[in-house]
């Protein structure tokens, strides 16, 4: 008799992890593996106005943007909580963002530029756990309003400064 293969909790965990992990060196192809074909990512709260959700190529090249700017933004798992019945990890977390050194300004102290965040992970994985089909990413969104997100512009903005005065 044909049994359908069942995830064990240790593998749904163990993929999840993975995927927290990858924010600490921004891995786009330790990233890759995670994925499905079909893997959606969405942030949350709506309030922030975020973009639609992102596809699998779309979120590679989203984290690759971030490599630009930050050597990593490593993610700290406060809590695991599986839900088995819908093949899912809920991840409560804090991240650190580490914006690398040529990005950085004057115009923020070292302080600012390490930003602390804190996040809820909806992770859900396909009927064998090794694969992500889905994330739902809630955003800390006080603090990525009124702090990340201005971060993040001033990083890209010296980037390009810095770019520009190379290829001259």
């Amino acid at each position: 008799m044909w049994k359908q293969q069942q995830t064990t909790p240790n593998k749904r965990r163990e993929t999840a992890e993975k995927f927290i992990s990858i924010f600490g060196t921004l891995d786009t192809q330790l990233l890759d593996s995670l994925l499905a074909e079909d893997f959606v990512h969405q942030f949350a709260p709506a309030s922030l106005g975020l973009r639609e959700p992102l596809g699998k190529q779309v979120f590679l090249e989203h984290i690759g943007g971030i490599r630009e700017i930050m050597v990593g933004f490593p993610v700290t798992a406060n809590e695991y909580i599986e839900n088995e019945s819908g093949n899912q990890v809920t991840v409560w977390a804090t991240s650190l963002a580490n914006f690398r050194e040529d990005v950085k300004d004057d115009g923020v102290s070292e302080k600012e530029w390490a930003y602390e965040g804190e996040y809820m992970f909806l992770v859900f994985m396909n009927e064998t756990g090794e694969k992500i089909t889905r994330v739902i990413e809630f955003l800390d969104s006080k603090a990525t309003d009124e702090k990340l997100r201005p971060l993040i512009r001033r990083a890209r903005e010296n980037r390009q400064k810095r770019l520009s005065a190379e290829s001259k």
